[in-house]
């Protein structure tokens, strides 16, 4: 008879706890599924690109994605091509590119460059996204022409 009165009390107390347990795994998805444990509102929004390409500014607007950038190469190029993607799926689309492929770069110039009609890729008003911006280009005193590629990455809270 003693031994059928501690196992009731252990399962009672196991059962209170796996209940409490329970309630907490809820109340913290309930949290997580209304966005107040949306940690990313609080990171800092960056653009990020090699040495050679300095990013000063950055917008991302409703549908335009706009990047202002420095030539520090040291050296005139051309750049061939202009790329931009996400990792969503489907990924972005923008349209239009400003200025359009390919071009000419002198070294120390500011560049602002415009991905123009964007949707899709969860790019959304309001919301958080990360883009990666692909540039092909090649140094016009180059004999050679050897295409570099250079890829940069936009982290940021999209306008509406």
């Amino acid at each position: 008879m003693k031994n059928q009165k501690i196992s009731q009390a252990s399962v009672e107390y196991l059962s209170t706890y796996a209940f409490a347990f329970v309630a907490i795994v809820i109340a913290i998805g309930a949290l997580y599924y209304f966005g107040f444990l949306d940690f990313g509102r609080y990171l800092p929004q960056k653009c990020v690109f090699p040495s050679q390409f300095k990013c000063l500014d950055f917008s991302l607007l409703s549908n335009e994605v706009k990047i202002k950038l420095i030539n520090n190469l040291g050296e005139n190029i051309k750049v061939t091509s202009l790329k931009i993607t996400n990792d969503a799926i489907p990924a972005i689309e923008c349209l239009g590119v400003s200025p359009t492929p390919p071009f000419d770069w002198n070294d120390g110039d500011k560049n602002d460059i415009s991905f123009t009609s964007c949707s899709k890729g969860a790019y959304i008003p309001n919301e958080r996204v990360e883009l990666k911006i692909e540039m092909k280009y090649y140094a016009i005193a180059s004999p050679s022409q050897t295409p570099h590629i250079v890829n940069g990455k936009i982290n940021g809270r999209v306008l509406s």
